[in-house]
């Protein structure tokens, strides 16, 4: 070999030295070369920053040195069979702090000696992370199971994956257990409300957006309940996967929606007869009619007064008037539409709106309650106390288009029902 050649190895070897080094200068875990005595012969930079020691401190040192004694016989093991698999050791550093480690290692031959390659990562930070993790899962354990609201969350198309002991008190089932893996489609009332809430309610959590309203759901035994709803997607992709999951906290409020509808009630209707308020009809009336033309609507107005009421009253007494207009009441209520508005505008004076309907269709409506309540007797502390009614009735026609100006109308016509007898119909005639 020439001087040229030997140059041109030299300086190929040393870049190869210099990658080396370069390589475990860089490496994320501490590199050591040992001896059969397992002294350590080699160590790159990043065993330097973890142990402590200077390069040339390390050379004087064996393996037991950087181990706690409780590790010194695995790591003896390790060595005398050459395993390879990794192992976990508690490790020391010059200060005399010790750490958690993962420790690799494999026999190499180098110039016709076997030595010990050792790789150590130190865990630190990472069994901190763990710790921490595992109490915030424990923290959040205990909220879901301890929370006095219901937590469920679905995945997979809504399916109950999870939910907490609240949960299952609100829908009658005796422990989590019992819910988990079963659709949602138990819990809603009928399919058709299952189908409207994917439809409707879904496409807002896949948008990322937490959603919070009040829906009715079913029971274990089937009885309906009111429930406030609060949901979030788990993805916090947009837009979300919902198949990843989706939390739903859930809150009984049945309690509260009757109290509620009974405060309504209280103060849109009478105690008496159940019948709306005179100021709620009108309320409603103008709700129905607003920007909607009279000759569309239709619309037609009876007036009613029970006939003598106040002999009723001077007879049998206040009790048994008070259980003719209850009982007249709920024959309204029997004959009349859903739709149909029913008011007590005054002691015994009544008043319907029909919307959609004619005058002539209202006639009938009118002759029909007349009829039926003439036949009716209310029977009041074993008397059979009997009862009729006069009606005037008003249409929207061409010249009556206005509620006010019908129920002007089907007022007059209730006079005259009065003058002419009682127990009658009077509708206006163009």
């Amino acid at each position: 070999m020439d001087l040229k050649e030997a140059k041109i190895q030299i300086a190929h070897l040393k870049e190869q030295l210099e990658i080396e080094k370069a390589l475990n200068d860089v490496a994320f875990e501490a590199i050591g070369i040992f001896d059969e005595d397992l002294k350590c012969v080699a160590a790159n930079a990043e065993a330097v920053h973890v142990l402590g020691y200077t390069s040339e401190e390390l050379l004087h040192l064996t393996a037991f040195d950087f181990l706690a004694k409780e590790s010194h016989s695995t790591a003896k093991e390790n060595a005398s069979k050459g395993l390879t698999e990794p192992y976990f050791a508690t490790c020391k550093r010059k200060d005399g702090t010790f750490f958690p480690a993962e420790v690799r290692a494999n026999n190499v031959i180098l110039k016709g000696r076997k030595f010990r390659a050792t790789a150590m990562r130190d865990l630190t930070f990472s069994r901190a992370m763990e710790t921490d993790l595992a109490d915030a899962l424990y923290e959040l354990e205990l909220i879901f199971s301890n929370c006095k609201v219901g937590l469920m969350l679905l995945t997979g198309g809504r399916y109950l994956r999870r939910a907490n002991q609240a949960l299952a008190d609100v829908l009658g089932y005796a422990s989590p257990d019992e819910l988990k893996g079963i659709s949602m489609r138990q819990l809603h009332i009928s399919l058709d409300k299952y189908d409207e809430f994917g439809e409707t309610i879904y496409p807002e959590l896949a948008h990322g957006k937490p959603l919070k309203f009040e829906y009715q759901m079913r029971r274990q035994d089937g009885n309906t309940i009111w429930c406030s709803f609060t949901g979030q997607a788990i993805d916090r992709n947009v837009p979300a996967n919902l198949y990843k999951g989706v939390l739903w906290v859930i809150d009984d409020i049945t309690k509260r929606k009757a109290k509620e509808e009974y405060l309504l009630r209280m103060a849109t209707t009478d105690d008496l007869t159940g019948a709306l308020h005179r100021k709620e009809f009108f309320r409603r009336i103008e709700y129905l009619t607003d920007d909607v033309d009279q000759e569309s609507l239709k619309c037609s107005v009876l007036m009613i007064d029970l006939d003598n009421f106040k002999n009723i009253n001077d007879t049998y007494g206040h009790e048994a008037g008070d259980a003719v207009l209850r009982d007249f009441a709920t024959l309204c209520r029997e004959q009349l539409r859903d739709n149909d508005l029913f008011a007590r505008v005054g002691g015994e004076e009544f008043a319907v709106f029909l919307p959609q309907t004619t005058r002539y269709k209202a006639v009938q409506v009118a002759e029909r309650l007349r009829k039926n309540f003439a036949d009716k007797d209310t029977i009041y502390c074993g008397n059979f106390v009997r009862c009729t009614i006069s009606i005037g009735v008003a249409g929207a026609t061409s010249e009556y288009v206005e509620t006010e100006e019908l129920l002007r109308s089907a007022d007059q016509r209730l006079y005259k029902a009065k003058e002419s007898g009682r127990n009658t119909v009077v509708f206006f005639d163009e």
